[in-house]
C-alpha cells in the first residue's frame, strides 16, 4: 500500500464512512424526516413537489417528486406544512404513466393519505425502510390517478432546466417505445427479459422465471449492472479507436453513452460503478498513464460512499464491488498458464463467487454451487444475447424481416439460458440453503480470507510456482466449503426447540423446528398483506436455513391462514418443499380447504387429515376439533359429539410438548368449539397459548382460561387492523389470570426457543 498512497486514504475514508453507518448511525438520511415524524400514517395529506422519476409497474405508478412541501391537518386541527427533500408518489391500479399525462420536470399537486416505510418485522424480511432510505426518500403518499394535478409544465422552467428535463422525458419515450417495440415482437415472457436486460424495465417480468434466473445466480443478467455498462462503453470506446479515432474523441464518445444509457435506464450502485471506473481508466489512458486497478476501485468506492454512505450497507453495492475485489485478489492465486480459456473463466468464476459467499448467504442465505458453471458457458454468450436484441430494435426500423432475425436469434439464445437454468434447478443438490449467518460468523470468514491473500503475496518469491499455486487454491476452497458448512449447522441447533409466531399482518403463520430437526409450519396467510407466502413467510424460513418443511398444518380454511401456504405449494421448486399437507378431519373440509389439497397434490405434496387423539413426532398431539372417529392414536372410547360449522368453531387445536416447554395453538378457536373443548377432558393447563383468533371478543373466554392458566400469552394480529384485534375484553381476561400477553403488533416475530427445561422469548423489535 505504501505504493499506492491514494488507494490507502480512499480505504481510510471507506472505514471511517463505515462506522459512521453502522455504529453511530449519524448520517443524514438515517434519521426520520419531519414529514415522517409529525404526520402520523393515514393522515390525509396534500403534497407540492417536482417530479424527476416515474417507474411504470404492474399494478401502480410510482411517481418521485423532489423539492416537497406536504400540508396536513395536524392533531391540534392546525394546518401544518413541512418541507421534505423528496416523495414517493404511488398510484394504485394505473398501469401506465402515459394516462396520467404526467413527465420529468413538471410540478405536481397530490392528494392522498401518508404513508411510511417500514423495517422488517421477521428475520430475513426485506427491509422496506432502508431501501428507500438509500435514495433519501423518508414518506409516501398512497393516491388514484385522478387525485394528481399538473401545477407546472417543465417548459415553464428556466432554460438549462427545461433543456435537460425535455432529454430526459426523450430518453424516457424512447424506452417506452423500445419496450413496446420488443414485447410485441418477441412475447410477454423473452421479451420482458430483454427488455429488463436492455432497458433495466422490470415490470413485465413473469415472477417465476426472474426466480428461477436468480436462485441459479443468474439474476445479474437480468438487471442492468456492471457487464452491461462494460460491454457498452469499452465496445463503442475501442470501435472508435479502431477507427483511427484518438484516445480523446474515443472516450469522450463512449463515456457519453454510457452516461445517457444510465440516465435512460435509471442509475443503480452497479452502473455508477462501471461508469466512474470507465472515466477513471479513460482520463489513464488520455493522458498516457497505467490504470491501477486496485486504486481505481477504491477511489470510486469512495465517490459513492460520499455521495450516499449508506451504500456501505447494501448487498448490491457489496456485490459490485466485491466482484471486482475478487478478481484482483483471488483470481492471481488461481491463475496458471493455460490455453483453455473455458477452466480460466471458471477461475475467474470462482474467484468472483469466493469474494462473493459472504454477502450472498448474509443477505440471500444461500449458494447455488452450478452458478460458477453457468457463469463460465452463459457469460461468454451475453454479448450475443444484447448485440441480436439491440440489432433487432434498431434494424426492425430499416427492414423489419431484418429486425425479426435478430429478435428470433436473441430468442433462441433466451431460451438457451432457460433450458440451461432449468436444467440445473432439477439436478441434486442445485441449491444449498444455509439461513442467515451471524455477522461475526460474515467477519471471520474475511479475515481469513484477506489473510491468505496477504500470505500468497508474501509468500510468492520464496516457493516453487506449482505447488504455490496449488496449495492456496486448495485452501481458499476448503475454507468456502467449510464456511458453507459451518453457516449451516450454526442455523441448525437441533440441541433446542424453536416456535416462532411470524408477523403477517392480520393472520396467522407459526414455524416450528423440533428437537428431532423436524421443520413445521402451523397456518400460513394474511387479509392484509398481499403475497404473504412470497415476500413474508419463504424469506423467513430461508433465512433459519429451511429448505424443506415436513409438515405443514392448516388449522381452518380461513384465507387469513391458508393464501400464503397456497403460495409455498406453488412456488415449491424454487422456494421451500413442503412434503405432507395436513389438514382438518373431512367432515369440516369447506371448498377452501379442497382447492388447497387440490394445489398440493398438483405440486406433489402429499395431503394427510388430522383427528383428535393423533400424534406427529413426539412432540405435537391434536386435541380439537373433537370427533366420534376411532383410530389407533384414540385412547379408550370417544363419545359422540355434536358437530361443529366448519371455520373458526372448528379450527384444528394443537399441543406442542417437550419437558417442560407446553404450549397450545389454536388457531382461530371460539365461541361453540372452546365451549366444547372445555366440556371435554381433553384440555389441561398449559404455560403457553397462542391465543385464538387474534385475541378477538369470543375467544378466551373465563372457563377457557381457568383451564389453560397460561403465563405466556401470544397473539398474532395486525397493526391496526380493522378488526380491533386484540379485544379489550380478552386482554383483561388474561390480565386477570396474571398471563403475560406478547402481540406482533408490538414486536414482530416472536421467538421461543427451549432445551425442555428452561424457555428464553426473543423479540424481532
Amino acid at each position: 500500500m505504501r505504493k499506492r498512497p491514494l488507494c490507502m486514504v480512499c480505504l481510510i475514508l471507506l472505514a471511517i464512512q463505515l462506522v459512521r453507518v453502522s455504529f453511530l448511525q449519524n448520517t443524514k438520511d438515517q434519521k426520520p424526516s419531519l414529514a415522517e415524524t409529525l404526520i402520523p400514517d393515514e393522515n390525509d395529506v396534500v403534497c407540492e413537489g417536482t417530479v424527476y422519476k416515474i417507474e411504470n409497474k404492474s399494478q401502480s405508478t410510482a411517481i418521485y417528486l423532489k423539492d416537497a412541501v406536504v400540508s396536513c391537518t395536524d392533531r391540534k386541527n392546525k394546518n401544518q406544512t413541512i418541507k421534505e427533500k423528496k416523495i414517493l408518489i404511488t398510484i394504485k391500479n394505473n398501469k401506465s404513466g402515459k394516462k396520467t399525462g404526467m413527465k420529468i420536470g413538471q410540478k405536481l399537486n397530490v392528494w392522498g393519505t401518508k404513508q411510511s416505510f417500514h423495517p422488517p418485522r421477521n428475520p430475513g424480511n426485506f427491509n422496506q425502510k432502508s431501501y428507500y432510505q438509500k435514495q433519501g426518500i423518508h414518506v409516501g403518499v398512497l393516491t388514484k390517478a385522478e387525485q394528481v394535478e399538473i401545477v407546472l409544465s417543465e417548459k415553464d422552467k428556466n432554460w438549462i432546466v427545461s433543456r435537460w428535463n425535455s432529454i430526459r422525458n426523450q430518453l424516457d419515450r424512447l424506452k417506452n417505445y423500445w419496450n413496446w417495440k420488443i414485447v410485441s415482437q418477441m412475447g410477454k415472457t423473452h421479451g420482458a427479459m430483454l427488455s429488463a436486460i436492455l432497458l433495466g424495465e422490470k415490470s413485465g417480468l413473469d415472477p417465476e422465471m426472474k426466480k428461477l434466473y436468480q436462485k441459479n445466480g443468474l439474476g445479474h443478467l437480468l438487471a442492468i449492472s456492471g457487464l452491461h455498462m462494460s460491454l457498452i462503453g469499452m465496445s463503442v470506446y475501442r470501435l472508435l479507436r479502431r477507427m483511427g479515432n484518438s484516445f480523446l474523441f474515443s472516450g469522450i464518445a463512449g463515456g457519453g453513452i454510457l452516461f445517457f444509457y444510465l440516465v435512460m435506464t435509471g442509475p443503480q450502485v452497479s452502473s455508477l460503478r462501471a461508469l466512474l471506473m470507465f472515466f477513471i481508466r479513460m482520463g489513464a489512458e488520455i493522458t498516457g498513464r497505467d490504470v491501477d486497478q486496485p486504486t481505481s476501485l477504491a477511489v470510486t468506492a469512495a465517490i459513492l460512499s460520499i455521495y450516499q454512505p449508506l451504500y456501505l450497507l447494501d448487498a448490491a453495492f457489496l456485490l459490485s464491488f466485491g466482484a471486482i475485489l475478487g478478481i484482483l485478489l483471488l483470481y492471481p492465486i488461481f491463475e496458471q498458464k493455460t490455453r483453455l480459456k473455458a477452466w480460466e473463466g471458471f477461475k475467474i468464476s470462482l474467484a468472483v463467487n469466493g469474494m462473493l459467499l459472504g454477502v450472498m448467504l448474509y443477505y440471500y442465505f444461500e449458494v447455488p454451487p452450478y452458478a460458477l458453471a453457468l457463469n463460465v458457458i452463459l457469460i461468454p454468450l451475453f454479448p450475443f444475447v444484447m448485440l441480436t436484441g439491440l440489432g433487432g430494435i434498431l434494424f426492425s426500423e430499416l427492414s423489419g424481416t431484418v429486425g425479426k432475425i435478430g429478435f428470433r436469434s436473441c430468442d433462441c439464445l433466451l431460451s438457451f439460458y432457460d433450458k440451461l437454468c432449468e436444467l440445473t434447478s432439477a439436478l441434486p443438490g442445485s441449491r444449498i440453503v444455509t439461513g442467515q449467518p451471524k455477522l461475526w460468523w460474515v467477519l471471520i470468514y474475511y479475515g481469513v480470507l484477506f489473510f491468505l491473500c496477504f500470505l500468497f503475496h508474501v509468500m510468492k518469491n520464496k516457493t516453487d510456482n506449482r505447488r504455490k499455486q496449488a496449495g492456496f487454491s486448495l485452501l481458499v476452497c476448503i475454507v468456502i466449503a467449510g464456511s458453507i458448512c459451518g453457516c449451516g449447522i450454526l442455523n441448525n441447533d437441533p440441541k433446542n426447540l424453536q416456535v416462532t409466531v411470524l408477523d403477517v399482518g392480520q393472520g396467522d403463520c407459526i414455524f416450528i423446528r423440533d428437537r428431532e430437526g423436524k421443520k413445521m409450519l402451523v397456518d400460513g396467510g394474511s387479509s392484509d398483506l398481499s403475497s404473504v407466502g412470497t415476500y413474508r413467510i419463504e424469506p423467513f424460513l430461508l433465512s433459519q436455513g429451511v429448505r424443506k418443511l415436513e409438515y405443514v398444518f392448516v388449522t381452518h380454511g380461513d384465507a387469513d391462514h391458508i393464501n400464503g401456504i397456497q403460495e409455498l405449494l406453488q412456488n415449491q421448486k424454487q422456494g421451500v418443499e413442503i412434503d405432507a399437507l395436513v389438514l382438518p378431519p373431512e367432515e369440516y373440509m369447506d371448498e377452501k380447504l379442497l382447492h388447497l389439497a387440490e394445489i398440493a397434490k398438483e405440486n406433489e405434496t402429499k395431503v394427510l387429515t388430522i383427528y383428535s387423539g393423533e400424534e406427529v413426532g413426539i412432540y405435537l398431539k391434536c386435541i380439537a376439533p373433537l370427533t366420534t372417529r376411532k383410530n389407533e392414536h384414540t385412547r379408550g372410547r370417544m363419545e359422540e359429539v355434536p358437530r361443529l360449522e366448519a371455520g373458526n368453531e372448528a379450527s384444528v387445536v394443537l399441543e406442542l410438548k417437550d419437558g417442560a416447554f407446553r404450549m397450545l395453538l389454536t388457531g382461530d378457536l371460539e365461541g361453540r368449539g372452546e365451549e366444547q373443548l372445555v366440556e371435554s377432558k381433553a384440555l389441561e393447563s398449559c404455560p403457553i397459548l397462542k391465543a385464538g383468533h387474534h385475541g378477538s371478543k369470543n375467544s378466551g373466554s373465563e372457563e377457557f382460561l381457568q383451564i389453560v392458566k397460561p403465563r405466556l400469552t401470544l397473539i398474532s394480529a395486525g397493526i391496526e387492523n380493522r378488526y380491533g384485534h386484540p379485544h379489550e375484553e380478552t386482554l383483561e381476561r388474561l390480565l386477570e389470570i396474571g398471563s403475560e400477553v406478547l402481540s406482533t403488533q408490538d414486536y414482530g416475530a416472536i421467538t421461543l426457543r427451549s432445551d425442555g427445561r428452561k424457555i428464553k422469548v426473543h423479540k424481532y423489535l
